[in-house]
């Protein structure tokens, strides 16, 4: 997945990005389904984001997505859980 980011005025930079979201599923021992009973995502989004092919995602899906993390493991999500910037 691409982003783009603004560092400076009048700047714009492309970022690469990679979810992380398989892998934290399979270390914490649960799964897409889980997952998606659990964050109230659309079940397709929710396989989508976990196997990877999700192009771009609102605020809104980012949210769901940390809260049904949150809510399968117990634990507190940061982003640098789900999503890795690639260099």
């Amino acid at each position: 997945m691409v982003i783009w980011v603004q560092p400076g005025r009048g700047h714009t930079r492309r970022v690469n990005v990679r979810w992380k979201v398989k892998e934290y599923l399979e270390d914490s021992g649960k799964s897409t389904y889980a997952l998606w009973k659990a964050s109230g995502l659309s079940r397709t989004t929710a396989y989508a984001i976990s196997s990877g092919e999700m192009k771009g995602m609102e605020f809104d899906t980012l949210g769901k997505l940390i809260g049904g993390l949150e809510k399968l493991t117990g634990k507190r999500v940061e982003l640098s859980d789900v999503l890795e910037v690639v260099r």
